[in-house]
């Protein structure tokens, strides 16, 4: 199995963390995706992919989706060789490409026709006949950035919000959060919850998950503990909770040696005060 990433052109880098993929003349297990704050859109140039939901079953979304959820576990099934790349969307960042509200994709899985129509099959289309990887990344770049220009919002607020809640999540409080950005409470969460899909409640909650569990694979310690306490979690018993509520298991069930060994997760590319901000 090989993995491959490559960084985006520096007009990008504010909203896609990375280009990446895998590819196998072989079908392989593939390690399954926790929920998460950004998103990711997977193109297959390989053999058909199904995804399996935890919580909705096995579903064919063609060559290109996002296997999104807020819940539960996704699993990519590879049909014989493998081969996608995948574009991974900041958190709250998919709204700057997307012609639908967040809040309209209720964070499941969908296919990338259902999101971008006509626009959607060409892009799929010329990503899947692309000859090799420089192309297939020099044209979702430029597929991105005209998306970018048609639906890219100027929204420095909620910008702060966001990266308030995602990288400080462990100290940030929603009504101070509120009035250093000067917007009502109401307001703010009716705005965050249509851009992003999720209240700013929901998003901090998620963020402090996700960031516990990247730190903890990533690290491979034997305990997942030190990284709960640093993300913000009181005891043992407050991440084992959580966990069970986004993954619908326990973290001693999930994280096996095989599962440490094997995950969609990266050690970041920016520190989060060097990440770069929309323009």
């Amino acid at each position: 199995m090989y993995r491959y990433f490559v960084i985006p052109r520096p007009a990008l880098q504010a909203y896609v963390d990375r280009f990446w993929g895998w590819e196998s003349p072989h079908s392989h297990p593939l390690p399954p995706m926790p929920p998460g704050t950004g998103a990711e859109l997977i193109f297959r140039y390989g053999d058909p992919v199904q995804v399996h939901n935890s919580l909705l079953g096995t579903l064919d979304l063609g060559e290109a989706f996002l296997p999104a959820t807020r819940r539960g576990l996704n699993q990519l099934l590879p049909q014989g060789r493998i081969g996608f790349i995948s574009v991974r969307f900041r958190s709250g960042a998919l709204r700057h490409f997307s012609p639908l509200p967040l809040s309209a994709l209720a964070g499941h899985p969908v296919a990338a026709t259902d999101i971008w129509g006509s626009a959607g099959r060409q892009i799929t289309e010329a990503v899947v006949q692309a000859p090799d990887r420089a192309t297939r990344v020099k044209k979702l770049e430029d597929w991105l950035l005209d998306c970018l220009a048609r639906y890219g919002k100027q929204q420095p607020a909620l910008e702060t919000a966001l990266r308030a809640l995602y990288y400080h999540h462990a100290s940030t409080r929603i009504d101070p959060l509120v009035d250093a950005i000067g917007m009502s409470r109401r307001h703010f969460e009716r705005l965050f919850s249509e851009q992003i899909g999720l209240s700013p409640k929901v998003f901090q909650r998620t963020a402090r998950f996700q960031q516990t569990l990247r730190d903890t694979l990533l690290t491979g310690r034997s305990t997942y503990l030190d990284a709960a306490l640093a993300h913000g979690y009181y005891d043992q018993s407050h991440f084992i909770h959580d966990f069970k509520s986004f993954v619908g298991q326990s973290p001693r069930l999930f994280l096996t040696d095989t599962q440490r060994m094997a995950h969609f997760y990266n050690t970041p590319i920016f520190t989060p005060d060097k990440v770069p901000l929309p323009r």
